[in-house]
Formats: C-alpha cells, structure tokens, sequence
C-alpha cells in the first residue's frame, strides 16, 4: 500500500506502551521525529503530518483506547491527508470510525496453517512437526485465532526464531 500514500506507511506498536501520556511519543518515535523543546510532543506530531498524504498503523490499541482516540482525534483533525488504521480488540469510539470484525480463524487448521506461513517469514524451512506441534497450537490458543496477532511477530517467542 505504501505507493497508495505519497509520504509512506508508518507502524507504531502500542503492545509495550502502559501509560497512556506516552501514546503520542510513542507515534513521534515510529515516525522518527526528533523532540524540539518548547513544543509538545502532540504539536510535534500535528505540524509533522499537517499536508502529507500518509497511513498510519496504530496496533493494540484495546488497552489504551482513551489516549488512542485522543490522539486520533487531534492528528485527523490536523491532518487531511492523513489515513489512520488502528487494531483493537474493541472500538476506539472516535467520530468517523469504522469498523471490521476480524473474526478468529479455526484453532484446529486454519490459525495452524496461518502462523506456519507467518514463521515461515523469519525461517523459511519450518514445518509444524510433532516436536513443536504443541506449542504451535497452544501460541495460536493464547492468541485466540484472531489473524491480526498471528500476523505480528510475537516478543520473546522461540517458535518464531
């Protein structure tokens, strides 16, 4: 997609973030933009984004959603040309938003078949084998299915080295 968006496709990873004072740095870090003193983090970030065409990803947003949906709320209004997608287990309750029901894939096949292509990304030769059968099946358990967090690299997962 990033051809689509004229100043490029961000990711910020919410996941580590416990405060929610830190939302916006954490968006200022994923775009790489440095702190300038006498100036808030969220008035770095507007004057950033102001004209340029640009997706930004928000993921796991589920625990922090007042701060995502203040953040959303000032950057769209400053920035026309800005398109958000955030990741959340429910919505974020902004004006505008909409939303799509990710369902859970099958734990018997289909979140199987899902992580073995997704691992496959970082070693291409693994197989589900009856060494690691279990624990694949108990990662794809803990993530409920759900596509989006088979699709994310997991912090701290040996299945996935």
């Amino acid at each position: 997609m990033a051809g689509e968006f004229g100043d490029d496709v961000w990711y910020v990873d919410l996941a580590p973030i416990t405060d929610p004072e830190l939302v916006p740095v954490a968006v200022a870090r994923a775009l790489a933009l440095p702190d300038q003193p006498g100036r808030s983090t969220m008035d770095t970030l507007t004057r950033f984004v102001g004209d340029r065409q640009m997706l930004v990803v928000l993921d796991n947003c589920e625990h922090l959603l007042d701060a995502s949906a203040a953040l959303v709320t000032a950057v769209l209004a400053a920035a026309p040309g800005l398109t958000l997608m955030a990741t959340s287990r429910e919505p974020i309750g902004v004006a505008g938003e909409l939303t799509w029901r990710v369902p859970s894939l099958s734990l018997a096949d289909e979140a199987i078949e899902l992580f073995t292509v997704r691992a496959r990304h970082a070693r291409p030769d693994f197989v589900v084998s009856d060494d690691n059968a279990a624990a694949v099946t108990e990662i794809c358990r803990h993530l409920d299915g759900i596509p989006l967090a088979m699709s994310s690299p997991q912090p701290g997962c040996a299945q996935c080295r």
